[in-house]
């Protein structure tokens, strides 16, 4: 899969962005603020139609555009896939609401209209942040975006469950809260929790599966990274009773597993007013050398860590779709030491197309540089800092 051509108008910070994109690795050079995170977030958000750093979508449309008759953030894509040219174009529509403003956002896949669920994963890509560090060390929410961002890219039954899942459960929790109140009967429950079951165990046995194949990635990217050091990664779904076989149970043996569950705790629930189990609660655990990550692992090896998951993302993927992903890395080598560095960006040459950036190009491998596009980014705007961007030196030119 590869990115040939970007065009951006009124996204964060980019007034117009329009950038053929070379094969390979393309470095994104400037200072902190100048544009280079939106530039990432922006062929992300193609990916998963969802923004990043963005509480609503009104966020994503550059500030000064809001001010026009009908503001909007606009992002077109032209993609070389396996399966041929591919288009994507994603609108976001600011308008006025009555407690501020609103946005809606619209795509169209090679002209044609479709639901934002539909268009996810057309164009599959992994991104790193340094907000990647807060996924060890954060609220359990953050790692269930983690392995629920790499699912909805290739399995859109998952994605279409765990949206179901969501509104099932704030019916169930509704009903629970009457029930503690005494407006409600315990057998009114029956439907609700056939239905969460369904979805909740699909949910379990996907995330179970996936994260199984994803633990044996990360320790092997992490073996590239950091030669004598072993990274674990360990599902914790919240079920009772806890399921060791849910990575080889089909999601119809799941969700019976998950609907017992929910029948078992009942009382709990109803005292509580609130579904206390299921894949809303779920947690990973990440360890390193046999020790909590977060407690015990230095900020470069948390750092090392958060890596080693998105290459190991990045290699399902590949193996799902049968394609590599789009790499997005951004200020991916900060502090790290040289050692590490250089074992890096050893490690991202198997990606058929990455986009990079960072604060200095002095970072870089001088190997890496020369096998790379080169662009400078200011105030929003890329220009490109090698005369040939179709065919870019090789490391051995």
């Amino acid at each position: 899969m590869r990115l040939l051509h970007l065009q951006l108008a009124d996204y964060r910070n980019i007034h117009r962005l329009d950038i053929d994109l070379p094969p390979g690795a393309a470095i994104f050079v400037g200072d902190n603020a100048e544009g280079k995170s939106n530039l990432l977030e922006a062929i992300y958000l193609l990916a998963t139609m969802r923004g990043i750093r963005a509480e609503t979508d009104v966020q994503l449309v550059r500030q000064e555009a809001l001010d026009d008759v009908l503001p909007a953030a606009r992002i077109v894509a032209q993609v070389e896939t396996r399966a041929g040219p591919l288009k994507l174009e994603v609108a976001i529509v600011a308008r006025p609401g009555a407690n501020g403003q609103l946005a809606t956002k619209t795509v169209r896949v090679n002209g044609v209209p479709k639901r934002l669920s539909d268009a996810v994963g057309r164009l599959t890509a992994v991104l790193f942040t340094a907000e990647d560090l807060d996924m060890l060390t954060g609220a359990p929410s953050l790692r269930r975006r983690y392995i629920d961002l790499t699912l909805m890219q290739v399995d859109q039954q998952y994605g279409a469950a765990r949206s179901r899942f969501e509104r099932v459960l704030t019916q169930r929790n509704h009903l629970l809260k009457r029930l503690r109140e005494g407006l409600a009967r315990p057998d009114e429950m029956a439907y609700w929790d056939g239905e969460l079951g369904k979805d909740g165990g699909l949910i379990f046995q996907r995330r179970a599966a996936a994260l199984s194949r994803l633990g044996v990635l990360a320790r092997q990217a992490h073996g590239e990274l950091a030669a004598g050091e072993q990274v674990e990664v360990a599902y914790q779904p919240c079920l009772e009773p806890l399921r060791a076989d849910l990575p080889s149970m089909t999601a119809d043996e799941a969700a019976a597993a998950y609907e017992a569950a929910l029948a078992g705790s009942l009382g709990r629930d109803a005292a509580a007013g609130m579904t206390l189990q299921g894949p809303h609660r779920d947690d990973i655990r990440f360890s390193l050398n046999g020790l909590p990550a977060a407690g015990f692992a230095s900020r470069a090896q948390q750092r090392t860590i958060a890596l080693s998951l998105r290459l190991a993302e990045a290699r399902f993927l590949r193996e799902v779709r049968g394609e590599s992903p789009l790499l997005l890395l951004d200020d991916v080598l900060s502090e790290m030491d040289a050692g590490r560095r250089r074992a890096v960006l050893a490690a991202l040459r198997e990606a058929d197309q990455m986009l990079v950036t960072g604060t200095d190009l002095a970072d870089f491998w001088p190997g890496f540089v020369a096998g790379a596009a080169v662009f400078a980014v200011k105030e929003g705007s890329v220009q490109p800092l090698v005369a040939d961007l179709a065919t870019p030196k090789t490391a051995d030119s």
